[in-house]
């Protein structure tokens, strides 16, 4: 049965539900390939200031690394968007089971607008793109069935 995460987007509990329904598909994981980035999700909300999430991507292992600073993280890549923006993307996904052609990281990256991506040096931003594939499924991974053994 598909389920929403139950945890509101975006918080650290969110992050880590969606990165166990990801890794619960093991041989989509495995068909996509090993990736190696340091990726932060930065949501820009006008009633606060930026809150930047850190997913770890290790060969096939995918870590989600909860709030971070970017600092101290160090992300490869940053994709950035207002919360507004996120959360639309998230709930095309919940209502389709992945992003609808209008919004996918790609559609919504691409020039530059409502998303943004930014990146210490040229291999983040190509990592980014190159890592594009496995970075939808596991946003996608919102919209496949909640994980029984996950607790939530």
């Amino acid at each position: 049965m598909m389920t929403n995460i139950d945890a509101p987007f975006p918080s650290e509990r969110w992050f880590t539900e969606l990165i166990a329904r990801a890794m619960s598909d093991g041989p989509l994981m495995e068909r996509l390939g090993i990736a190696d980035l340091r990726l932060g999700v930065e949501v820009l909300d006008s009633h606060s200031t930026p809150t930047l999430f850190g997913i770890v991507l290790d060969g096939y292992d995918i870590e989600a690394v909860g709030e971070v600073n970017g600092t101290e993280f160090e992300p490869e890549v940053v994709v950035s968007g207002s919360i507004d923006t996120w959360r639309e993307m998230v709930a095309s996904i919940e209502t389709h089971g992945r992003a609808d052609s209008t919004h996918t990281l790609n559609s919504l990256a691409i020039v530059g607008a409502p998303l943004s991506i930014r990146a210490a040096d040229p291999m983040g931003n190509d990592k980014f793109f190159r890592y594009m594939g496995t970075l939808q499924a596991i946003f996608d991974s919102a919209g496949s069935p909640a994980i029984a053994a996950s607790g939530r």
